[in-house]
């Protein structure tokens, strides 16, 4: 089972106040539907699942990303996976 604690942990969406390593991420409007995308990411050696929730003027958000030990072995660090500033 995946933990999927890193869900309760206040911290804004990397588009807002970015965190170190993240390459791509989504933003859910439930926790539900976040936790749901935990069983579909699959993850390759140096990649781990992060996350956190936050609040935009619309509504509160969670958010899953995926971070990597090393950048230059994700390829072009331009090509970061934002999903438009909060995954719209």
């Amino acid at each position: 089972m995946i933990n999927d604690s890193f869900l309760d942990e206040a911290r804004e969406v990397p588009s807002t106040a970015p965190m170190e390593r993240v390459v791509a991420w989504s933003v859910f409007r439930s926790r539900a539907d976040a936790r749901n995308l935990l069983d579909h990411v699959h993850l390759a050696p140096g990649q781990a699942l992060v996350g956190g929730h936050g609040q935009d003027s619309v509504a509160p958000y969670w958010w899953v990303g995926v971070q990597v030990q090393d950048m230059g072995q994700w390829g072009n660090a331009t090509a970061v996976n934002k999903k438009g500033r909060l995954g719209d």
